[in-house]
């Protein structure tokens, strides 16, 4: 007859080895959103220059309002997805360097409105001014390339 202490030693075993894979599997995970929440435009955009520079802009813009878009419980969220969402419309249609820019610094100019009424509320601003970040970034490679 088997020991009933050397069963639980196996099943410890393999228990433990679950847990490190999954620790390792959440801090990978962690780890690219991360990476993808970095105001990379330079990165992936940074090649580009004129239309397509624009149009790259203005798709990494639509998928920050996508997000934006799906944050419950900030009364903030669904104005800066517009703001972000029209910025991304006028930057497809720019064709002009002053066009782009115009574009950028509307949705800079609503993103500040948004930190102002969420400092007025007493709310955490921080990820409004990451995106601001990101918008003067974008600004910056547009005037350097655009």
């Amino acid at each position: 007859m088997q020991s009933l202490t050397f069963e639980i030693g196996k099943y410890r075993a393999w228990l433990a080895g679950l847990c490190v894979r999954s620790l390792i599997l959440a801090a990978l995970i962690a780890l690219s959103a991360l990476l993808a929440d970095r105001p990379a435009t330079a990165a992936s955009c940074g090649a580009l220059t004129g239309k397509a520079l624009y149009d790259c802009a203005a798709t990494y813009l639509d998928s920050k309002a996508d997000m934006i878009g799906r944050v419950r419980g900030d009364p903030e969220a669904p104005v800066a997805a517009r703001a972000l969402q029209t910025a991304a419309s006028q930057l497809r249609a720019a064709t002009s360097k002053v066009q782009a820019l115009s574009a950028i610094t509307q949705a800079r100019s609503a993103i500040s409105g948004i930190i102002q009424q969420a400092r007025s509320g007493g709310r955490d601003s921080q990820g409004w001014g990451r995106l601001i970040g990101a918008l003067s970034e974008m600004a910056s490679l547009i005037q350097k390339k655009g």
